[in-house]
């Protein structure tokens, strides 16, 4: 039973080895194969981050392997399956570097079941870039082409006034701003639109940047109003008086006509806008004005300076003055407690000089309102003065006043 128990075993033995050498060299021999384009990942881009750093070269390469093991794990390999693993976490400042990969089998084979035979280089080259950030790249707008007759735009709003831009320092720090173009060829209405801008350095020339460099946000929104346009003329109106008629002066208006905006339908009939109304019987000599005009609902002033000017001059008239006694001063609603503190009033008259000449202090007709026209806070009486219908000459530097004072009528005794 001893020698039957041995001779089993040795029998086994030898069938094992037998099945095992024909599974070896029969069933799953060792072989070579070649891979190609098998994608080389790149690791520890976190620690250039750290190192203020960035990878801007060596991404999207391949190599071509041959590798030798088991026919069944070499079935398992291809360029999807296996992926080599190159590690740049010890780069730590800017340059060019060639960096060594090892290859990653997938899960269901065992890295040290097989072995790189050869492979198409040992290497790869990457490029590390300094990182840089700016906050804040200001956005301009940039105008081609001119709106439709009658039209003109107001200053562009944008959505962004500045970018923050962040890259490799190389070429973020190339950038001096962004630039929007806005066509406004033949525009009528508001333009409102999400644009695309570029780069462009100190010098205005155009920069072309890289996919590593990125953007607070690919396009800005651009607002342009678009709106109607008109000249318009400045008017006075002048009110004759004081011996003076709109042939009498010069009135010069500086601007004489303003740019102005608004609606189609606010614009329509706005061919003039009278900006002062002028009582030439209120103003003795020349004189200067300096206003804001008032304009209608809806219409905008385009002009830089938002005032005009006015200058009034009196041509070819003759101003006289005439001494006429209080005593002749007619009263009406007559208080004889109510006395003029003055003896007499000077009243200025102005016209062609052949009318003023014509006149003396006696044609001056003088009334007072002893009641209405007194004021008891100043005890001053205002006069009603007129000149004979006749006259084309005028009575000027009014209101004339008089000081009042009280008196004691006389009695009987």
């Amino acid at each position: 039973m001893q020698k039957h128990k041995i001779l089993s075993f040795l029998l086994a033995l030898f069938v094992s080895i037998g099945l095992w050498f024909y599974a070896v060299t029969v069933v799953n021999p060792n072989d070579t194969a070649r891979i190609s384009d098998i994608k080389v990942r790149i690791v520890g881009t976190g620690e250039l981050t750290s190192n203020n750093l960035m990878l801007t070269g060596g991404e999207g390469q391949t190599v071509t392997v041959e590798i030798s093991g088991r026919r069944s794990d070499l079935k398992e390999l291809n360029s999807s399956s296996l992926e080599a693993i190159a590690d740049v976490s010890n780069i730590d400042r800017p340059g060019e570097y060639e960096v060594s990969w090892t290859l990653d089998p997938p899960s269901t084979v065992a890295s040290g079941d097989i072995s790189l035979v050869s492979a198409s280089s040992n290497k790869i080259k990457v490029k590390v870039s300094e990182y840089k950030e700016r906050p804040e790249i200001p956005v301009t707008v940039e105008y081609v082409g001119e709106p439709a007759s009658g039209y003109v735009r107001d200053p562009a709003t944008l959505s962004n006034e500045t970018l923050a831009v962040s890259g490799p320092s190389e070429e973020v720090g190339k950038i001096d701003h962004a630039i929007v173009t806005v066509d406004l060829t033949d525009a009528t209405n508001n333009i409102s639109e999400d644009m695309e801008y570029r780069f462009v350095d100190k010098e205005g020339e155009e920069l072309s940047v890289s996919e590593f460099v990125s953007v607070s946000t690919p396009t800005v929104r651009v607002t342009v109003p678009v709106l109607a346009y008109k000249q318009v003329n400045l008017k006075v109106k002048l009110i004759a008086g004081g011996g003076a008629t709109e042939e009498d002066v010069t009135c010069t208006i500086d601007p004489p006509t303003i740019g102005v905006t608004g609606s189609e339908e606010a614009l329509r009939n706005l061919d003039d806008i009278e900006i002062l109304e002028i009582d030439l019987g209120k103003i003795v000599g020349a004189k200067t004005w300096t206003i804001t005009p008032d304009l209608p609902a809806g219409v905008t002033n385009r002009a830089t300076d938002s005032t005009v000017k006015i200058l009034l001059r009196f041509n070819g008239l003759t101003t006289k003055s005439f001494t006429v006694p209080c005593a002749s001063i007619t009263r009406l609603n007559d208080d004889e407690t109510m006395g003029f503190g003055e003896q007499s009033v000077v009243i200025q008259v102005r016209g062609r000089s052949e009318a003023v000449n014509a006149l003396s202090a006696e044609d001056i007709k003088i009334t007072a309102d002893m009641k209405n026209d007194y004021d008891p806070t100043t005890k001053t009486l205002t006069l009603q003065v007129s000149l004979p219908a006749t006259t084309t000459a005028g009575v000027i530097g009014g209101p004339y006043t008089v000081q009042i004072i009280e008196v004691v009528p006389e009695t009987g005794d």
